[in-house]
């Protein structure tokens, strides 16, 4: 009889293991956790689920017509990693950020409002795929200041 509760026992471990290993093939698992508490980043889904976000984001705005113009010469890698550290920091993740402030890295790209609202749209259509709502419109707000230092004056 031992025997056999250690055989289900493992069973059961093997089982949380794997589903809790499982997350990621679907993208609608990574919906973050509701847990008030917890730091926006946490709910978000920290690094991974950051990484993800802005891995499937950059790579849209930089092969989209209406906004590619904006990535030419770009090291799009570079860009990622500096991305995921600042929403890192921002939503208190723990991250460093040491990038170029907003106004320095965008000074020159010349970013029109009809550009900025096409990054924005398609930022919260790749949010919708990760986040939970009221995580999105946190960091959201967090950015939306940001816009001032990004879109250049006509």
């Amino acid at each position: 009889m031992p025997i056999v509760k250690n055989k289900l026992f493992l069973l059961l471990i093997a089982i949380l293991t794997f589903t809790g290993c499982s997350i990621t093939g679907d993208s609608s698992l990574f919906k973050s956790s509701n847990k008030p508490d917890a730091s926006l980043f946490a709910r978000i889904g920290g690094l991974p689920v950051l990484t993800k976000i802005v891995d499937e984001f950059i790579d849209k705005v930089a092969t989209t017509p209406s906004t590619k113009r904006s990535f030419d010469g770009i090291k799009l890698k570079t860009l990622k990693e500096s991305v995921v550290l600042h929403l890192c920091e921002l939503t208190g993740g723990g991250c460093k950020y040491e990038g170029e402030t907003m106004a320095n890295s965008h000074r020159d790209a010349k970013i029109t409002e009809a550009e900025f609202d096409a990054f924005v749209s398609m930022f919260r259509d790749t949010l919708n795929q990760y986040v939970n709502t009221r995580e999105k419109n946190e960091l959201l707000k967090i950015l939306a200041p940001m816009k001032r230092d990004i879109v250049t004056p006509i």
